[in-house]
């Protein structure tokens, strides 16, 4: 199993258990929405950012409350 296929299944597992998008993964982890969808597709991996994605997925995980429903203005 190559580096990159055993880091995306990796990804893959983590964002089934946090219940996040691949986007979001991307965008958190990574800062690119379209990380793990450039890894599928044979995409570059620097060391870095590997590290980088690694640390993330270590790191204790705290998914953002939504912001609260605006009231209506008249009611």
């Amino acid at each position: 199993m190559s580096n990159h296929t055993k880091l995306i299944q990796e990804i893959e597992d983590y964002v089934s258990r946090r219940g996040i998008a691949e986007t979001t993964f991307g965008r958190m982890a990574a800062g690119d929405s379209y990380f793990v969808s450039r890894l599928r597709k044979g995409g570059s991996l620097l060391v870095r950012t590997e590290e980088r994605v690694r640390k993330f997925m270590a790191a204790p995980f705290e998914k953002k409350a939504a912001p609260p429903a605006k009231e209506p203005a008249n009611a």
